[in-house]
């Protein structure tokens, strides 16, 4: 293995307010509204359910990390404890999905900023190209410094929106029990949601659809919770630091996303238009609605705090997908799959290279009015669009055969610096958030049977199509099995010096 030479300068303060406030982005502030159409029941329970896949997927993954705290572990790990064909074909697709998503992020910045187009007059289309490259590089910059300014940086914008969501709480929750509203909107011909796809006309199959359709925008809310373990390489004092990071996660999953989520579903019927109107701008966001329904007046001044904190959630998320996608190329580079100058770090510990190229990806956004490009960048979001479901499922499996590694070789699971007070428990969880996950995906692309569109089906199943073709032509070209013998799994050369130390139990 080539060890990519990166510094351990993210303290306990980054990595507590990263994990808190790090990706609630416009998966929150927009995306939300795609699970509320399915009604409060549904949708309720449906972020309950994925939620608990989310803690199986980060008290999993946080494991393996406190006991071998390497540069971008989460990617690291498929190569280890499944096969280097599997472990090459989905972290090629996840790299690349956070540099594609990087370039719609940035594409939508420009939106974003086009509400104040009066008041900032170098905001007009002749100049979107320049505004998208300046956005860009001041991104790039930032990432091209040591990663503690990352943290830094990470640090505000989490403060922000943590603020932000809690005043909104806050907010609401006077607004509730002020005006008596309750729940007017929970009533029964609302409860269940309203048919949005109008494919099935028996009942009970318009509710199943509901069902798959609020699991599914459920799960991409919850997109990237697993990448705070990806920081474990730059992290100091990671056996410490780490498990209170992913206890964080935690808490944001409870009152960030399941109380707020609540609080809408008494804020806004299922059948408010505005929900399903497809815009992507503040007008369309649950969290506006929800606060003029209850008669507070869409004024500049409210308009331009929601614009203000979407537009910087928006620069948040291009910039830990310059992070994050560079960390998972160093991680190939440390696997010997990509060549060795990606993985080159400067005196301060940054991978230059790895960041450049990840970033330079980003550029395609530029010239998305161009046919020919569009058409290959919508190719590329439609070979990324799972890619992070994908993630959680391998992470599980590989947390699995670390499990039957560690009682290959006698270690106790007991004695290990982070673990689970209830191991049968989180087992059993991983067991049936595989199970989940796979019919997630496979159902992700049910609508296609009624009414089928190319566009659809390749942004459901095309992930997961190359990743079975990738896994086994590697597999095949290399000789090897898609998953290794647990006796050959070293599980000693990166294990922490601290792995089996001071016990902290969750």
């Amino acid at each position: 293995h080539d060890h990519v030479h990166t510094k351990r300068l993210l303290n306990s303060r980054h990595i507590s307010m990263i994990s808190i406030g790090g990706i609630i982005g416009t998966g929150l502030f927009l995306g939300v509204r795609n699970a509320l159409v399915n009604g409060p029941i549904i949708s309720l329970l449906s972020y309950a359910y994925i939620a608990v896949i989310c803690y199986t997927v980060i008290q999993s993954v946080g494991e393996m990390s406190c006991y071998m705290p390497i540069n971008g572990s989460v990617c690291q790990f498929q190569f280890k404890f499944l096969s280097n064909s599997v472990g090459l074909a989905i972290n090629i697709i996840y790299w690349l999905s956070w540099s594609i998503t990087l370039a719609l992020e940035l594409s939508l910045i420009y939106s974003v900023l086009s509400f104040w187009s009066n008041a900032l007059p170098f905001v007009n289309d002749g100049n979107q190209l320049w505004i998208i490259f300046g956005v860009w590089l001041v991104l790039t910059s930032f990432n091209l410094l040591p990663v503690n300014f990352y943290g830094e940086i990470e640090f505000v914008i989490s403060i922000l929106k943590i603020s932000f969501i809690t005043c909104w709480i806050v907010l609401s929750t006077y607004i509730l029990t002020k005006n008596g509203i309750g729940f007017k909107y929970w009533s029964k011909d609302l409860l269940w949601g309203v048919d949005t796809l109008h494919v099935v006309k028996n009942r009970v199959g318009s509710k199943i659809l509901n069902v798959m359709a609020s699991l599914v925008s459920s799960c991409f809310t919850f997109q990237s919770i697993e990448s705070i373990a990806i920081c474990s390489g730059e992290i100091r004092d990671a056996h410490i630091n780490l498990p209170k990071a992913i206890k964080y996660v935690l808490v944001r999953i409870v009152v960030f996303y399941i109380t707020t989520l609540f609080l809408l579903t008494l804020l806004i019927p299922c059948n408010d238009t505005r929900l399903t109107s497809g815009d992507d701008d503040i007008f369309s966001s649950p969290f506006l609605i929800g606060l003029i329904n209850c008669g507070i007046g869409a004024s500049s001044f409210i308009l331009s705090i929601f614009n203000f904190v979407i537009l910087v959630s928006m620069v948040s998320a291009a910039n830990s997908n310059i992070y994050f996608g560079s960390r998972c190329l160093v991680s190939m580079v440390e696997e010997e799959y990509m060549p060795k100058f990606l993985g080159k770090t400067n005196t301060k510990g940054v991978p230059q290279m790895a960041i450049l190229l990840t970033s330079s990806i980003g550029l395609i956004s530029l010239f998305s009015r161009v046919e020919t490009i569009s058409v290959l960048f919508n190719l590329l979001v439609n070979v990324c669009a799972t890619s992070g479901l994908i993630m959680w499922l391998f992470i599980m499996v590989s947390y699995l055969r670390f499990l039957e590694t560690l009682k290959f070789n006698k270690l106790d699971y007991s004695t290990l610096v982070f673990r689970s007070n209830h191991p049968r428990l989180l087992k059993f969880l991983n067991y049936v958030s595989i199970v989940s996950i796979c019919a997630i995906i496979v159902g992700n692309g049910v609508l296609n049977i009624w009414r089928f569109d190319w566009n659809n089906f390749l942004s459901c199943y095309l992930t997961s199509i190359i990743l079975v073709v990738s896994s086994l032509s590697l597999s095949w070209y290399w000789n090897e099995p898609l998953l290794v013998d647990i006796e050959t799994i070293d599980i000693f050369t990166e294990q922490s010096p601290f792995a089996f130390e001071k016990r902290q139990v969750v």
